[in-house]
């Protein structure tokens, strides 16, 4: 399809966007990030007390958003990243430059030849910075999910949660695969191939885990020796040629056509966390330590990792947030994730307590 083929844009892509409300971002992009600008050096950078974080909300539905494109992005030849209305453009010598790496980059052929200011692609539109692309090369195996669910909820958001999660199964093709990790005070990785007794592995929430560690803990076959999506079902496998391991792929991550009915049995019988709060404290969610055993978990698959969480982390080595009352203690955590609450962590929206805007 040709870039061009939705019109023609004058100036206007040198124009400085017009200064925007953090709604209004979030309405236009499905962003909120926590600060509302970025940091041009290293010294602003050390001055930070919150960390620069976004949460970003997929598949939005953005009235101002183009129909999706036809045709693969431009990539950055040193970082990969797309090229967007933030890019500088020079027109005369037909290159780009990437503004995340600074890597100047050549337009391919049939771009240089139709690109100017009076002609630009549709990706360089200034009105339009977020666009949906569809990509011509197919995906080499079925999409992956895992589901990193926090139990550490009111017990209606919680009911909420499972109802979305069940829903979102009806909607997932069959050969997707699927897999589920709840957190609290500690970590579950739930195993979906046993119909008869459901059987879950705990990771202690205040401790760190390697993928290494991750991977010896559950007993799966590490990357090298682990199997690619398409051959997971193939009869004959034996654990004697993975060290007596058996992989990830048919115990934790299975098709949603053969786990749906365990899955769903599963979510139905999710309680909310049992360890008790204080009621001066916040509970001790343990995201760092999830999220970590989520990618020691599906480190040689790279599937989509989906965490719904409803707080601040407040029980692991990632924790960031106050945790006691009239004690702030807040500190950049180990873990960098995007997550269900809103950009500073909180449970969703914009309320916040006096101890909860105090920093040290």
């Amino acid at each position: 399809m040709d870039p061009y083929g939705q019109g023609a844009q004058g100036g206007g892509y040198y124009m400085p966007q017009e200064d925007m409300s953090p709604l209004a971002l979030e309405e236009k992009d499905g962003l909120r990030m926590s600060w509302g600008v970025w940091p041009s050096s290293r010294i602003e950078v050390t001055r930070i007390v919150v960390p620069v974080a976004g949460l970003y909300t997929p598949l939005k539905r953005i009235e101002t958003m183009p129909a999706p494109l036809e045709y693969d992005p431009i990539r950055c030849n040193g970082c990969g990243g797309v090229l967007n209305p933030h890019c500088s453009v020079d027109f005369r010598t037909k290159v780009w430059t990437c503004p995340f790496c600074m890597t100047r980059n050549h337009f391919p052929p049939h771009y240089a030849e139709n690109i100017s200011e009076q002609n630009l692609p549709v990706e360089l539109f200034s009105q339009y910075t977020t666009v949906e692309y569809e990509l011509q090369v197919p995906p080499a195996g079925p999409p992956v999910f895992l589901l990193v669910v926090d139990t550490c909820l009111e017990d209606a958001e919680l009911e909420h949660l499972k109802d979305s999660l069940q829903q979102v199964l009806q909607l997932l093709p069959e050969t997707a695969l699927v897999g589920l990790i709840t957190f609290g005070t500690h970590v579950m990785v739930h195993e979906l191939d046993s119909p008869d007794c459901a059987r879950s592995y705990v990771f202690r929430g205040s401790k760190e885990y390697t993928p290494q560690r991750v991977q010896d803990l559950l007993n799966i076959a590490p990357p090298l020796h682990a199997q690619a999506p398409g051959m997971m079902m193939q009869p004959g496998m034996a654990a004697d040629s993975m060290g007596g391991r058996t992989p990830a792929l048919g115990r934790f991550l299975c098709p949603v056509g053969d786990c749906s009915f365990n899955l769903e049995k599963i979510l139905e019988d999710l309680q909310r966390d049992s360890w008790p709060v204080p009621s001066d404290q916040r509970p001790q969610r343990c995201t760092g330590v999830a999220l970590s055993v989520a990618t020691g978990l599906l480190e040689s698959s790279f599937p989509r990792q989906v965490c719904y969480e409803g707080g601040r982390e407040g029980g692991s080595s990632g924790m960031e947030g106050v945790l006691i009352d009239g004690a702030a203690v807040r500190g950049r955590g180990a873990c960098d994730a995007v997550c269900g609450g809103s950009a500073d962590g909180g449970a969703g929206d914009d309320r916040r307590t006096a101890q909860d805007r105090r920093y040290p």
